[in-house]
């Protein structure tokens, strides 16, 4: 066998399991022989199939039929979130061994989409995994080669629209059982991309997605989770641009209180608090002081952040009297 052939042209016929999975042909039929292989009669793959077909996918590149790509997202999904303890849920190790097949090198169309997969097909995505995807968004911000990630090449240091929805994509499946709070490791991600971009001409979706995102993670943080039957801090809702920016969180939090529990009047907290400990409606000490830790050694806050401290005053209760200072002096 000629194995210097390209894989798409590669013969199946004379291919032993495993060791041969690298010559299959990936042609739809070859797709299928490959599927077969992976899977096999237990309808199950290992962690050294999975190998294999990240290596396979580095042979291919870019190239493959649409059939590989699906198969590849398909098989890792797999993998990752159902054949891997626990089931249904990424583990830290798991995490760390999908981050371990990608780190350190440019990662493919293929892989990436994969990675989104795996993501959203988890019920509890660790810190680290949406972090690690943010991060590989941040680096097409930062060099502007994006074709696997984005799909568009662009000048360094700058945020494009498709950049935008690369991190909002992000975002919306790194989300732990549809809804919850903007993690502060996913939070520190989108500041480090604002600021390596201070001055730049970005596209003016990113100072509201910026809002909406770091907006999430300061009022609806660790321990304000809403109960599961309401959902009322689903951060899709948060993170959808076609909500104007200016209805806030409140009013979405009454919104949803009040389609769940008929509840149509002001103060909605005490109908649905649920001994929850939810809250989206102030700045804690610890949050205001992470926020001023960034913000106030700035030169020059941008869009980006001015957008953020006009939608935290407008929606805040309560906040800390330094944030309130940096709001006033910036307004």
């Amino acid at each position: 066998m000629d194995h210097a052939a390209s894989p798409e042209s590669r013969d199946f016929g004379s291919v032993e399991p495993l060791a041969g999975l690298a010559d299959l042909p990936l042609t739809p039929e070859g797709v299928l022989a490959l599927r077969a292989r992976i899977f096999g009669p237990d309808d199950a793959i290992t962690l050294a199939e999975g190998e294999t077909l990240f290596a396979l996918a580095r042979q291919v590149g870019e190239r493959g039929c649409r059939e590989w790509r699906d198969f590849f997202c398909e098989a890792i999904a797999d993998l990752m979130v159902h054949q891997l303890e626990p089931r249904g849920y990424l583990s830290d190790a798991n995490a760390d061994w999908m981050i371990a097949r990608l780190a350190g090198r440019p990662v493919l169309a293929t892989e990436f989409a994969a990675l989104l997969h795996v993501m959203e097909r988890a019920r509890v995505v660790p810190d680290r995994l949406a972090a690690f995807a943010l991060g590989l968004v941040e680096q097409v911000v930062l060099t502007g080669e994006g074709e696997a990630i984005t799909g568009e090449r662009h000048a360094p240091g700058r945020v494009t629209f498709a950049d935008v929805q690369a991190l909002r994509r992000v975002l919306y499946v790194a989300s732990s059982e549809g809804f919850g709070h903007v993690t502060r490791a996913e939070a520190e991600v989108l500041m480090r991309i604002a600021e390596a971009t201070a001055g730049a001409d970005n596209d003016p979706s990113f100072a509201d997605l910026y809002a909406r995102a770091i907006g999430n993670h300061l009022l609806a943080g660790p321990g304000r989770h809403a109960p599961a039957r309401l959902q009322v801090l689903d951060r899709n809702a948060w993170l959808d641009q076609r909500r104007s920016i200016g209805s806030g969180v409140l009013s979405t939090f009454r919104q949803m209180a009040a389609q769940a529990f008929g509840v149509t009047t002001r103060p909605v907290p005490a109908a649905v608090d649920d001994s929850s400990g939810l809250s989206p409606d102030r700045v804690d000490d610890e949050e205001a002081a992470w926020l001023l830790g960034r913000l106030e050694g700035r030169r020059e806050l941008g869009d980006p952040e001015r957008a953020l401290l006009a939608f935290v005053a407008s929606e805040a209760l309560e906040i800390s009297p330094r944030l309130r200072a940096l709001m006033t002096r910036v307004a």
